[in-house]
């Protein structure tokens, strides 16, 4: 197959939807397709926040097999809001879809990934070039919009509803990562035989624990003698990571020897450093995002990992990739969350959840895997097995492949009607 694919985010950007692209292409690749990825400079509010990546990049180079295309969008450093956010998602909206609409070559389909904005873009270049899509829907706009207070406009809003279930209209097959997704969209009127569950995935044995030097890992971080509880990734607005703090802050009356450790960034660290000078929290530990090949060992050396989220609709709906990678690393999860999240750690019997986010009540499952290794241990292999048969990349990534192929099928009997 000869594919297009259309997303604002690629390498040398990490934020989630980027790495998913970068790795669909190059099995796609591998697996004999000729692929071209028109895509942005580097944009993503959080990537220029931190400063991870220079937005001087090559505008055209061959990478992991595929071609790639980058075109301006707009990118800001400062703090993020909605208008600010809607310039880097609406300029990449214009750019993209003109650039997507020129590029040379004769393509079977075109891949377009989420937000929204991608999705317009996507819908306007497969009509005009004749080409069916798939989309690829990693966040529910606008609903995740709404969510967060980014979109409140009565007349936007109804508006993005109408746009997004053209767009659902349009495409011949749709990608969601979560269970949670596929009721969303049948709930608006979208056919379940078009919606196809294709979820974030893990290389298991990359997060193999057993393989990794876990003393050394400790020592390296100042971890020695702690019972390490870890949280993973971005500091959003949805996490609920005052749940954490409020956690932590009834942990330390009982036993300050528990260290709870953040790794990442986010626009909640501002919220998280008041909370921490304000109740005086020297058990928590907050460090800045890790290279992604360290990540393992970082997991690794943690003896819990958590997750929370507020609730929310689109929260019930939601599973961040991270919970495939706690899962994987063998190591028990402690999780404030319902709806889907709730249902994937009950399943695999992976850890302990508290759907009312009662920090109590996470206090109290923490002090009890901290005095039970034996129930630690089973929890951590028993979410390990699950990630793995589940949720590894070779299995997702063939599910990914088969999709677009009916993309492409569907797009042909079209034609032939």
């Amino acid at each position: 197959m000869r594919l297009l694919f259309l997303h604002q985010h690629y390498y040398p950007e990490t934020v989630g939807t980027s790495t998913r692209a970068v790795e669909i292409v190059e099995y796609l690749v591998k697996q004999g397709h000729e692929v071209t990825v028109v895509t942005g400079i580097p944009s993503h509010p959080s990537t220029m926040r931190n400063g991870e990546s220079s937005r001087k990049q090559p505008r055209e180079e061959m990478m992991g097999g595929a071609r790639i295309i980058r075109t301006w969008a707009y990118g800001s450093s400062k703090p993020d809001h909605f208008l600010r956010r809607m310039a880097t998602y609406g300029s990449f909206m214009i750019t993209g879809m003109l650039r997507a609409l020129f590029v040379r070559g004769k393509f079977d389909a075109l891949v377009t990934i989420s937000p929204l904005p991608d999705g317009i873009a996507g819908w306007v270049v497969s009509k005009v070039r004749g080409l069916p899509m798939m989309f690829d829907v990693c966040d529910i706009w606008p609903d995740c919009a709404v969510a967060v207070g980014m979109l409140n406009h009565p007349l936007l809003v109804k508006s993005s509803f109408w746009i997004e279930k053209k767009i659902y209209d349009h495409a011949k097959r749709i990608g969601v990562v979560t269970r949670g997704f596929t009721e969303n969209l049948v709930a608006k009127g979208v056919p379940r035989e078009k919606v196809i569950l294709l979820p974030d995935w893990v290389e298991p044995a990359l997060y193999d624990s057993s393989r990794v030097d876990r003393d050394a890992l400790r020592q390296k971080h100042g971890l020695e003698g702690r019972y390490v509880v870890s949280f993973l990734g971005n500091f959003g607005l949805l996490m609920g990571l005052e749940v954490i703090l409020e956690t932590a802050r009834i942990v330390k009356e009982s036993d300050p020897n528990v260290l709870f450790w953040f790794v990442g960034k986010g626009v909640a660290l501002p919220m998280m450093e008041d909370r921490i000078r304000e109740w005086k929290l020297d058990n928590v530990r907050i460090i800045g995002y890790q290279p992604r090949e360290d990540v393992p060992g970082l997991l690794a050396a943690s003896d819990a990992l958590i997750v929370t989220y507020r609730q929310d609709t689109i929260t019930r709906i939601t599973v961040p990739s991270k919970i495939y990678e706690y899962m994987s690393s063998a190591r028990p999860v402690v999780a404030g969350v319902e709806g889907v999240i709730k249902e994937i750690v009950e399943d695999a019997r992976a850890g302990l959840v508290s759907e009312t986010r009662n920090p109590a009540e996470l206090a109290e499952f923490i002090t009890r895997l901290k005095a039970d290794p034996e129930l630690s241990r089973a929890l951590g292999e028993r979410g390990r097995e699950y990630a793995t048969k589940h949720f590894a990349f070779e299995k997702v990534a063939a599910d990914y492949e088969r999709t677009v192929r009916e993309t492409v099928e569907a797009g042909a009997v079209e034609r032939r009607g």
